[in-house]
């Protein structure tokens, strides 16, 4: 797949699956803008990771459950490259709670990142992307967005309703501007914040679960979002990729 002189935003992309997509895509030839919302300790990391990239990345600081960040994020993109060929909604926002203790506040805290800060830079992106010869949104889901656990209602519902939007997305955009729309929806994934939040035995525990007796490596994720992105997929529209070696079988 090549990518040269592409200009591809990646939501929530200095850490775990979004580094890894901009990683590759960089080593493809893209011009990649990386997109964080508070943690300058990873930005800083990543920007060490790419600075042999300086002239083909763009690091911009910007909340995406914020209107204001997101309009002023695609002003950026606008002055500095005058072109977007695909947008990767990846940044996402996850807090164990039952539905007893969760609030209102932390409910809309999950939606608004989760859901609502995917459609509006889908929405402030389309001005860029129409005028793309082969316009790609991918949205990063979960495996959770086709089965539910508990403890995690608002997370759930975010990323059912994700795969949903893009769907209404594909069913408008096409047809207007062959802005094609999918979701990839990975399941439990070995990235450095994962390593963090399970032991070791729960790793192993929950890969022996899994038809292909192991965990999602990042590498899995980014093969199916570069594919979705590139000429190859054209008539692939409206879909959720599963990336998760089968789990959703048993």
């Amino acid at each position: 797949m090549n990518f040269n002189d592409e200009v591809i935003l990646i939501t929530g992309a200095t850490s775990g699956i979004g580094q890894g997509i901009a990683k590759k895509l960089l080593e493809l030839g893209a011009k990649v803008i990386v997109n964080y919302s508070h943690n300058e300790e990873n930005a800083n990391k990543t920007k060490e990771m790419f600075k042999k990239y300086n002239d083909k990345v763009l690091f911009i600081k910007a909340d995406v459950s914020k209107e204001d960040d997101v309009k002023e994020m695609f002003e950026i993109i606008k002055e500095k490259f005058g072109q977007l060929d695909g947008l990767v909604n990846n940044a996402a926002y996850d807090k164990i709670n039952s539905i007893e203790s969760l609030t209102s506040e932390e409910f809309r805290k999950e939606l608004d990142v989760n859901l609502v800060g995917r459609w509006m830079c889908i929405k402030y992106a389309i001005d860029l992307l129409k005028d793309s010869k082969i316009p790609r949104i991918v949205n990063i889901a979960s495996r959770l967005a086709s089965r539910p656990v508990g403890d995690s209602v608002a997370y759930c519902t975010a990323e059912a309703a994700t795969v949903m939007l893009s769907k209404c997305c594909a069913l408008e955009l096409t047809p207007k501007y062959n802005i094609k729309v999918n979701t990839v929806s990975p399941s439990l994934t070995l990235t450095p914040l994962a390593r963090q939040s399970y032991t070791d035995e729960e790793i192993k525990a929950t890969a022996q679960k899994n038809p292909s007796k192991r965990l999602g490596e990042v590498k899995d994720t980014v093969n199916a979002v570069l594919f979705l992105l590139s000429e190859e997929a054209d008539y692939i529209n409206g879909e959720n990729l599963n990336v998760n070696g089968g789990i959703l079988l048993v």
